[in-house]
C-alpha cells in the first residue's frame, strides 16, 4: 500500500487522543497514512505554522477556524474543520484562596449547579477576577462569559482575562497571576493533583454539547 506522509500538530491535552492513538496504534498506517505528529505549546504557534504549511493538519480549538476565516486574531488564512475530536471536555477552577472562602460561606463543590456555582464565585469576588483561558477565540472563553452573564456579571468587560498555554495553567494559579481559569483536561485535574486549586465545574454543567 502506497503511503501519504502527514504531519499534523498538536497541544498535549485529552483531546489530542484520537491522533495519537491513530498513530500509536497503527490504525492511520492501515488506512495508507503516515501519521507524524508534532507538539506545540500555544494555540497561537499551531495556527500559525497551518496557515503557512508547516504542519498539513492540526487539533486546534473549534472557534480557531472560524476566527481566521474572519481575519481576526492575527490570521487571515482559511481552514477546513473536517472532524470534531471532543465534546465538552473543558473544566472551570478557582484559587486555592477562593475555594478556602467558598468552603467558608457554605459552598459545597457539587460540581454541576452552574448558577449555584456562578452565586458562589461572585460572593466572594464581587468586583470581578483574573482568569485564564488557552486562548481568546476558544469555547473556552465563549463558556466563561455565557456563565457569567447568566448570572448577571457583566462578562468580558467585568472580567481580566488571560491568555495561558494549556500546559501552564496550574503554574499560573500558584504564581498568583491568575484567580481563576478554563482549560481542557487534563490541565485542570492537574491544578488539583499539584494542590494549587479546586474545579468548580465542567464545561457541561454550563452549555451542554
Amino acid at each position: 500500500m502506497k503511503h501519504v506522509t502527514l504531519t499534523a500538530g498538536y497541544i498535549p491535552l485529552v483531546d489530542a487522543a484520537p491522533l495519537i492513538v491513530a498513530r500509536e496504534m497503527g490504525f492511520a498506517a492501515e488506512e495508507g497514512v503516515d501519521l507524524r505528529l508534532e507538539q506545540f505549546h500555544t494555540w497561537s504557534a499551531l495556527r500559525d505554522m497551518l496557515s503557512v504549511g508547516r504542519v498539513q493538519a492540526a487539533h486546534m480549538l473549534a472557534a480557531a477556524p472560524v476566527a481566521s476565516a474572519l481575519g481576526i486574531g492575527g490570521s487571515s488564512t482559511k481552514l477546513e474543520a473536517i472532524a470534531t475530536l471532543s465534546i465538552n471536555g473543558n473544566v472551570i477552577g478557582v484559587s486555592r484562596e477562593i475555594a478556602a472562602s467558598l468552603k467558608a460561606r457554605g459552598y459545597d463543590f457539587d460540581f454541576k449547579d452552574a448558577r449555584k456555582a456562578g452565586d458562589a464565585l461572585l460572593a466572594v469576588k464581587p468586583d470581578g477576577f483574573r482568569i485564564g483561558v488557552p486562548f481568546p477565540f476558544s469555547m473556552h472563553a465563549e463558556l466563561v462569559f455565557y456563565w457569567l452573564s447568566a448570572v448577571g456579571f457583566p462578562a468580558p468587560q467585568g472580567l481580566e482575562v488571560r491568555t495561558v498555554p494549556p500546559p501552564l495553567m496550574a503554574t499560573a494559579l500558584d504564581a498568583g497571576e491568575v484567580d481563576a481559569f478554563c482549560v481542557g483536561e487534563p490541565w485542570g485535574s492537574k491544578a488539583v493533583e499539584n494542590g494549587v486549586g479546586s474545579l468548580l465545574l465542567p464545561g457541561g454543567a454550563i452549555w451542554a454539547f
